[in-house]
């Protein structure tokens, strides 16, 4: 029969008695923790034992996944769990560091096609530029509220936005979430630890960097540029008119873009949400649609793209190109989400509906939303959007429609949309 040997464990000592076959189980008479060697001596098992009516012993993990330094350094807190709660799991987890975690998560993310480049490309940085710096090294046993104020957030409100900082926390509860659900670790450490305990203060919305009264110039400016920069002004009239992301604006095709049926039809692989979505074209939005596709034309192109890149045949605009496109006309007074930002708050000035609204924007909606808008959604988009675009006309959004480029003899004033036709 296999004999219990009293010693100190450590990696070396099980490694030890591996090849002793008289030998079944280690015992540590410094803590209650037993470990046992498998049929396969190269592993064994680790387990709790805890005196309460009797011997009763709890599998907490597997050697050599979890080694002796990890087993001996996690009996604290599962001592402690156990205490509070005799019912939950003795288990302790593989990894050491928060840094282990959050490497796992980063590498996951290169392949994780349910997110958007531009989602992947942001949690990556924070990981790499945030996380790891401040807590990389830090024990997994030791991360808390306490710890995370100390060595995170704490640093970076100081340097920071505080709408950043939480977006970086943010990233590291859904680092952890993912662990937990993939049984990578035993704990998450982080619930029920909330942005708000590290500070009271309100993190208030970005005012709007465009108000109604900079379309007239905007337009203005625009169809001044269109002749020597087309791409660019569509690009910046499409999101104007639209409200649409800049990435789904600068992948869209000339095969989703219906001049005759009226709409423009965007894949869910290109918007951020995943989900398809489907534009009313009003016949201001067609005109200046065809004014573009003659005068691509007119140039030699016939490609797929709307907006094709300068840099590489056969491809779309790249994110560098068209965020270039704003560094040019917004001059840094505002970027392509002020763009969209104008166009949500100028829709409910002219009184379209928010839920409306919502909608145009491919925001997501509950279940009771989709089913009122399942049949008559398209009919409510075309009203907003014709509303929409004839108050642009009075701005000067027809001067860019009319294909002999001809100028206005007077700049249109700026008009209030708030009860415009009323």
């Amino acid at each position: 029969m296999a004999q219990t040997l009293q010693v100190q464990i450590s990696d070396a000592v099980i490694k030890r008695y591996a090849g002793d076959l008289a030998i079944g189980e280690l015992k540590d008479p410094r803590h209650p923790l037993r470990f046992r060697y498998r049929n396969d001596r190269s592993k064994g098992s680790w387990h709790l034992v805890r005196y309460d009516g009797g011997g009763k012993w709890k599998k907490a993990a597997n050697w050599p996944d979890v080694p002796a330094r990890v087993m001996l350094d996690s009996l604290p807190v599962v001592q402690a769990r156990l205490l509070a709660d005799p019912a939950s799991a003795a288990t302790v987890d593989g990894w050491e560091r928060v840094g282990q975690v959050l490497d796992w998560y980063a590498e996951r993310l290169r392949a994780d096609n349910s997110l958007s480049k531009s989602r992947r490309a942001s949690t990556r940085s924070a990981i790499s530029c945030q996380l790891l710096p401040a807590l990389g090294e830090l024990h997994l046993s030791k991360l808390n509220a306490d710890t995370l104020d100390r060595h995170l957030v704490w640093h970076m409100q100081a340097e920071y936005s505080l709408s950043y900082v939480k977006s970086v926390l943010d990233v590291l509860k859904v680092v952890f979430g993912a662990a937990l659900a993939l049984k990578k670790v035993t704990v998450n450490p982080l619930v029920g630890v909330s942005f708000k305990h590290f500070t009271k203060a309100k993190i208030r919305p970005k005012g709007a960097r465009l108000r109604h009264v900079a379309v007239v110039d905007l337009l203005a400016e625009w169809a001044e540029a269109f002749a020597d920069d087309p791409a660019a002004v569509t690009l910046l009239v499409l999101m104007l008119t639209h409200a649409t992301r800049i990435t789904e604006t600068r992948l869209a095709k000339w095969k989703n873009i219906h001049l005759e049926a009226g709409e423009w039809f965007i894949p869910g692989a290109d918007t951020k949400s995943k989900r398809d979505h489907l534009l009313p074209l009003t016949p201001q939005a067609v005109a200046f649609l065809q004014r573009y596709r003659d005068q691509q034309k007119a140039r030699g192109y016939d490609g797929a793209y709307l907006f094709p890149s300068t840099a590489h045949a056969g491809r779309s605009m790249s994110r560098s190109q068209a965020f270039a496109v704003f560094t040019r006309y917004g001059a840094g007074e505002w970027t392509s989400h002020d763009l969209r930002k104008l166009a949500r708050t100028t829709l409910g000035e002219l009184d379209v509906d928010g839920l409306v609204a919502k909608l145009l924007l491919n925001h997501s909606l509950t279940d009771l939303e989709a089913t009122y808008f399942q049949s008559r959604g398209e009919v409510l988009k075309c009203n907003a959007l014709n509303k929409w675009h004839a108050w642009l006309d009075a701005q000067g959004f027809d001067a860019l429609q009319d294909k002999t480029g001809a100028r206005r003899a007077v700049k249109p004033t700026a008009v209030d949309p708030a009860g415009w036709l009323a």
